[in-house]
């Protein structure tokens, strides 16, 4: 070989092994999808679910040393050597056939890691069957039913408290106030999937707690009658009234029907319908159990920071269901990034292994940290009560900011 032909050849040599040494592999990005009502009567809350969700990828991707939570610090997704968290967002319209549709081209379409879901118990249900025959993760950032988490559903996840973790706040409160001479008026909404199972928990909640029920009575959720349910509390012995309902109809029926009582009982409020109540506008002295505290979120240094960054970007005070979707959406990334991988079985195996701390969260739990049955066992519950024209936080009483009121209700609007 001369050695011009020698000199040519090393050269080709010196410049392939200096292109390989040099060119890096873009990691992929990785998506996770999120299924809430984007049109309907609902659009309003799920509308929030998606900012929610889209904050923590912000969270994620963008680089917030300030903030305490998973992958906050630095920026992208550091098991996935520093991949960017992707949105893919379907709107359910609050059905079941666009939310199975929804879902299936997220799966299918967007190969989304994971999903976020934020609707109601119907929907959730119909949603846990399909990504278990999917094979996707599927997160419940909004149903609370207890008997989702008892359908065998490997696939299915749930970060927020069931209805029985908020209703065991709800009698402890209640068995610390003391025994109401007549029993507690049990209001439960028919109709709805799971209102038998609510009834029987409520009862069996009730007298661990040792507080008797005296009457029960239920609403439509179909057409709930105000007058009809306003006579028949009226006949009742009971200072205060204990309802269950999953629909915001249900939960304005039985406030407005307390209010207009001439004794206006006191209102303990449980289940979707209460929790997305904004007031009661027929003065009723409401309490209520929810997952998220607005007033204790803004006592709390990381969910006051992560509030403001919600206000700030969509010009509006972070609400309960932008709070849930945001909580699922950081423990699904963490999933992710812990998986290291794009397998989706990786991912759920991740799921069931995650273990964030009360310092983690912006929501009033120990953590999260997932059973075998899919539900977060650290999930917790805080009473707050319609105050002086706002909710205050009333228990656990050393997170208080006020005493709960039993016997001077709301003055009348």
């Amino acid at each position: 070989m001369n050695r011009l032909r020698l000199a040519c050849c090393l050269a080709s040599v010196v410049l392939s092994a200096a292109g390989c040494t040099t060119t890096t592999d873009t990691p992929q990005p990785a998506a996770v999808g999120v299924l809430a009502p984007l049109s309907g009567p609902d659009a309003g809350w799920g509308v929030d679910a998606v900012n929610g969700a889209r904050l923590a990828v912000d969270v994620v991707n963008d680089d917030h040393p300030d903030l305490p939570l998973p992958l906050a610090a630095g920026t992208g997704l550091p098991g996935r050597g520093g991949a960017r968290l992707g949105l893919a967002t379907r709107d359910t319209a609050g059905g079941t056939e666009a939310a199975s549709a929804a879902l299936t081209a997220l799966a299918e379409q967007e190969h989304v890691a994971g999903l976020v879901l934020a609707e109601s118990t119907e929907i959730a249900e119909a949603a846990a069957s399909q990504a278990q025959r999917l094979r996707v993760p599927l997160l419940d950032a909004r149903s609370t039913d207890d008997y989702l988490t008892e359908l065998g559903i490997d696939w299915y996840f749930r970060t927020g408290p069931s209805d029985s973790r908020l209703a065991e706040a709800a009698f402890a409160l209640l068995a610390r106030r003391g025994a109401d001479p007549g029993g507690i008026t049990l209001v439960t909404e028919t109709g709805r999937g799971g209102s038998t199972a609510a009834v029987t928990n409520l009862r069996e909640l009730a007298r661990r707690a040792a507080v008797p029920i005296g009457t029960s009575l239920t609403v439509s959720a179909a057409a709930p009658d105000t007058a009809q349910l306003r006579d028949r509390l009226a006949e009742t012995a009971g200072q205060t009234v204990v309802a269950w309902a999953q629909t915001a109809a249900g939960a304005r029926a039985v406030a407005d029907a307390v209010g207009q009582t001439a004794e206006r009982p006191t209102l303990f409020g449980l289940g979707q319908g209460f929790r997305l109540l904004e007031r009661p506008d027929s003065g009723a002295a409401l309490l209520r159990a929810v997952p998220w505290s607005a007033e204790l979120a803004r006592r709390d240094p990381t969910a006051r920071l992560v509030a403001q960054l919600y206000e700030q970007r969509y010009g509006k005070p972070m609400s309960a269901v932008a709070a849930d979707a945001f909580t699922a959406t950081m423990a699904l990334a963490a999933a992710v990034d812990a998986a290291g991988s794009a397998d989706a079985a990786a991912i759920r195996t991740a799921l069931r292994r995650t273990s964030l701390s009360a310092v983690q969260m912006i929501m009033p739990w120990d953590g999260v940290r997932f059973g075998d049955d899919g539900q977060n066992q650290f999930a917790a519950a805080v009473v707050e009560q319609w105050q002086d024209h706002a909710y205050r936080l009333v228990y656990p009483v050393e997170l208080a900011s006020a005493a709960a009121r039993w016997s001077s209700p709301e003055p009348r609007p």
